[in-house]
């Protein structure tokens, strides 16, 4: 079953819940082989300890950080919890970390990606972006714009507005959480070499060397690199990547300590393919033009760097007590010219070349800036757990301090000229490259502080589970109480605000390979400094939103499936437009609305299923999973600041995603993919108007993997993906009712050959 469940691992959720079966066979087995051994006893406590605090990357796919709760094995976790290990994202050779998370998973997709320089990804059809990713537990780490993933050992996507397990980034975290966990050195080290090529003509380097010293190995060094540059398919989009992460660690009997530095550096030409405010155009979008094709010129830049610093721990005390910690610092920056295209909003608007027209079949390249963004994001916790009993009752407590202080500031220049925006017609009697050739608008270089913001939270929480009937129910009590403060620094003015946000989670283990659970859990987004009536700056109040979620995991031994069923509501808040005309100026003179203030609310139901199996005498790996996704908005203010009613923007109703892979019977070590992605339509409006189409995306793949004696080994892998080249629409969401669409890249080709050694 052992072994089984190592091929099992290649795919993401079958790992967490077939591992979770085995180790319950092995935890009930082992009594009754040890019998009465003091001995064996002894051995016994000492995996339930490697168990409870993980010490090597290899036992990342089976467990997750929970936050508040620890790490914990994920089949019987009461909330939905995936977790994608080295190796599937290795295997996909996505160009980013979240075009691997998207190709899989059906609760989410992507926005961003290769395809854009802002990156993140929707949960349950709410945003979450990078900068709000976790690495080791600490908030807020993973980069302002990140894409890297040459660090990832293992990222897991935790379901849920799940402030008070995860804590709380200073922007919130509505529908899930991502938490990353960084590689360290295995105990047999790694030495892995490679070099890749995608199309267009991209060359790509990497390296992966770490060992581990000491007599019992308790010391050990992992670095990791990745160099990519050259042209994408899409024409005069290029890049120039860089990564690269080291992980120093100790494992000892109790003390366990990693330090981790990560650099990550990515430049493009050309990029920020993506349709803005498409709520606004009186006519459906364009059909997507073919992906080769750029909607704006090549000489168009922007670059992200990320450096993060962190040192965590755990240790273990005589006692049945566990302590983390750590602390990190993350320094990002964006810059670059910004230009924004955007949906034409009247079919009657004249553009700013005479005689033209903007309608629905033509989009603005809007007026070109420079921007410069600093992001700056110090994160720390400690935390305590550990467990006793009170009679027939178990009680695994959990006690956590989180500081999260993240600064923002904002350098823009003035916009180009009013004239030097184009109208660009995709379909018209020249192409979007010649029509693009006369958009060359002379950029103001001269900069001024637009934005400069410090958000802190601190935060404490406590858990305690209980476990009756020799743990098969288990109830999950506790919450996380948080103090918000923001500062203007530009204005000089601070405000704060403190809430708690509980939560409430139950699990039915009658068996160890069926678990029945349900939660019910909270988000707390800060909201606006705002001006009283007195003249005072208070803050609006925060966001808060709510999750109730049922579901199912069962493991029928070659395959196992989940079902879950889940509503999060989220309120809807003034922008404070002060348009003559609109809703919210109509109830503030009424002394009704200011602006931060809730106002209506969204709210999306949804069912998930999935089912992972290892078939054939292990050769045969297919998954598959599906998303329905009901997306309201009621009394919401939309971005125009008036009250709307009906779908939610840009979210496809349903989402469905399939996978496979075969090891073939007659080429020993070539394996056989191929990966399918199915994304519904969605609206353009609020009221259904304008549907933007469903799409459904294609990949194929092989690997080769051959010995070339001794522990050397030959790694050759190739794909081809959107294998029919299908021209998309990539759908995204803004605040509000913002509704974009990112144009899909078209046909791409991989191939890359690794060395281990």
């Amino acid at each position: 079953m052992k072994k089984q469940t190592h091929k099992i691992a290649l795919l993401p959720l079958l790992v967490l819940q077939a591992w979770a079966y085995a180790d319950t066979t092995a935890a009930t087995a082992a009594p009754a082989a040890a019998e009465n051994a003091e001995i064996e006893t002894v051995v016994v406590k000492g995996r339930a300890a490697k168990s409870y605090s993980i010490a090597s990357d290899g036992d990342l796919r089976d467990r997750v950080n929970l936050g508040l709760l620890g790490k914990a094995n994920a089949f019987t976790a009461p909330i939905t919890v995936v977790n994608y290990d080295e190796k599937a994202l290795n295997n996909t050779e996505a160009r980013t970390l979240v075009d691997a998370v998207a190709k899989n998973d059906a609760s989410t997709w992507q926005f961003g990606g290769e395809s854009n320089t802002l990156t993140g990804l929707y949960f349950r059809g709410y945003q979450l972006d990078a900068r709000q990713f976790s690495v080791n537990g600490l908030a807020g780490m993973y980069g302002t714009q990140g894409t890297s993933s040459v660090q990832v050992a293992s990222a897991q996507l935790i379901k849920g507005a799940s402030t008070a397990v995860n804590g709380m980034d200073p922007e919130g975290a509505v529908s899930g959480a991502v938490n990353i966990e960084t590689k360290k050195a295995a105990d047999e080290g790694n030495r892995k070499i490679g070099l890749g090529w995608f199309s267009d003509s991209r060359a790509q380097g990497t390296f992966d060397l770490g060992q581990r010293f000491g007599s019992d190995k308790q010391f050990g060094v992992r670095a990791n690199g990745k160099l990519r540059h050259g042209d994408t398919p899409r024409d005069g989009f290029s890049e120039d990547n860089k990564e690269f992460a080291l992980n120093a660690d100790y494992r000892g009997e109790k003390l366990r300590v990693a330090f981790d530095s990560i650099y990550s550096k990515r430049k493009v030409n050309g990029g920020r393919a993506r349709i803005q405010d498409i709520q606004n155009a009186n006519g459906r979008l364009f059909d997507a033009p073919d992906g080769k094709t750029n909607l704006l010129p090549s000489w168009n830049w922007q670059n992200t760097v990320g450096q993060t610093n962190m040192l965590t721990f755990e240790y273990d005390l005589d006692a049945p007590v566990q302590i983390t910690g750590g602390i990190g610092y993350n320094k990002a920056r964006y810059y670059g010219t910004l230009i924004s295209p955007t949906a034409c909003a009247s079919a009657t608007a004249t553009s700013a070349q005479s005689g033209n027209n903007c309608d629905g079949t033509q989009y603005t390249t809007g007026r070109a800036r420079m921007t410069d963004q600093y992001f700056r994001t110090l994160s720390m916790n400690l935390a305590a757990r550990g467990e006793f009993e009170t009679g027939p009752v178990s009680h695994n407590w959990s006690a956590a301090f989180d500081r999260i202080i993240r600064n923002r500031t904002t350098l823009q220049s003035a916009q180009s000229a009013a004239s030097s925006s184009r109208v660009i017609t995709p379909y018209g009697a020249t192409s979007i490259e010649e029509q693009l050739a006369a958009y060359s608008p002379t950029i103001p270089t001269a900069m001024s502080t637009s934005l400069d913001t410090g958000t802190k939270v601190n935060s404490f929480a406590l858990s305690d589970t209980l476990g009756f009937a020799g743990n098969k129910y288990r109830l999950t009590l506790g919450g996380r109480y948080q103090m918000v403060d923001q500062e203007d620094k530009i204005e000089g003015r601070s405000v704060d605000a403190a809430r708690f946000s509980p939560m409430a989670m139950a699990a039915w283990v009658p068996s160890p390979d069926l678990v029945v659970y349900g939660n019910y859990m909270e988000d707390l987004e800060p909201s606006e400094l705002r001006i009283d009536d007195d003249g005072n700056a208070t803050m609006a109040d925060p966001r808060v939103s709510r999750q109730f979620e049922i579901g199912v995991r069962k493991n029928w031994g070659d395959f196992v499936t989940t079902l879950n069923a889940f509503q999060i509501t989220r309120p809807g808040y003034w922008r404070g437009t002060t348009t003559t005309g609109t809703d919210f100026a109509a109830l503030s003179a009424a002394g009704l609305a200011y602006s931060g203030k809730e106002q209506g609310k969204e709210r999306n139901r949804g069912i998930e299923f999935n089912a992972y199996a290892n078939l054939l005498n292990q050769t045969l790996r297919p998954s598959f999973g599906i998303m329905y996704l009901q997306s309201r908005v009621k009394d919401y203010p939309n971005a125009a600041d008036n009250l709307v009613s009906g779908v939610q923007v840009a979210n496809p109703r349903v989402i469905a995603k399939a996978g496979i892979e075969w090891d073939t019977p007659f080429v020993k070590g070539l394996t056989l993919s191929s990966n399918v992605q199915y994304f519904g339509k969605s609206y353009q409006r609020t009221d259904k108007a304008y549907a933007f189409p469903s799409y459904t995306l294609v990949d194929v793949g092989a690997r080769y993997k051959t010995k070339l004696g001794g522990k050397n080994a030959l790694t050759v892998s190739g794909a081809v993906e959107n294998l029919f080249n299908k021209n998309y629409w990539q759908v995204q969401r803004g605040q509000y009712d913002r509704s974009f669409a990112v144009l899909g890249m078209p046909r791409t080709y991989w191939l890359k050959a690794e060395l281990e050694f």
